[in-house]
């Protein structure tokens, strides 16, 4: 048995309850994940393993809607993801710094070059089987992508399973 975090008291497991995972800034539902609760002071905590599967699974997810155009909190995780700065993100995407500031506040949105591009940067440094080469399976992702500025709502959650980043997991190019 597990001590809490918070107090020290004995805590109990909690199974089958799905978990919001709102620390990734998105709005994440995971299932399949052990919860703890502590039975003195109620705090609810959970372990979560292979947390960098976790976010190439979330970052895939993302990269592979097809409707729309990426949110500004997709955006922020995506470069959070990829370890850069908003300099660093703007200077690869060809953009002022700035503006990757409005895109991630919502003041302005993401054009679709720089839409695609982005994804692009997402599941190259994503895929395990990719050394800097740009899986094919982005060319068909791309061709399908909005071709117009349309306002269309991304899903509001993501749900995953323990299993989708865990073990046999997702593949992000699918070859």
């Amino acid at each position: 048995m597990k001590k809490c975090v918070e107090c020290g008291g004995k805590t109990g497991s909690i199974k089958n309850k799905p978990y919001r995972y709102d620390e990734c800034g998105l709005d994440v539902v995971l299932h399949g994940v052990t919860q703890f609760r502590c039975e003195h002071c109620k705090e609810v905590f959970v372990s979560l393993p292979g947390i960098e599967a976790l976010h190439r699974a979330i970052g895939g997810f993302i990269c592979s809607k097809r409707k729309a155009l990426l949110t500004p909190a997709e955006i922020k995780f995506l470069r959070k993801d990829l370890h850069l700065k908003s300099k660093e993100l703007a200077s690869a995407l060809g953009v002022r710094p700035e503006t990757v500031s409005r895109w991630e506040t919502g003041k302005e949105t993401i054009g679709e070059t720089q839409d695609r591009l982005l994804r692009s940067l997402y599941m190259n440094y994503a895929s395990e089987k990719a050394n800097n080469v740009i899986c094919h399976g982005l060319v068909q992702m791309f061709s399908e992508l909005p071709r117009e500025r349309k306002e269309v709502k991304s899903p509001k959650k993501i749900e995953l399973n323990l299993a989708d980043w865990l073990g046999a997991g997702m593949e992000l190019c699918g070859t």
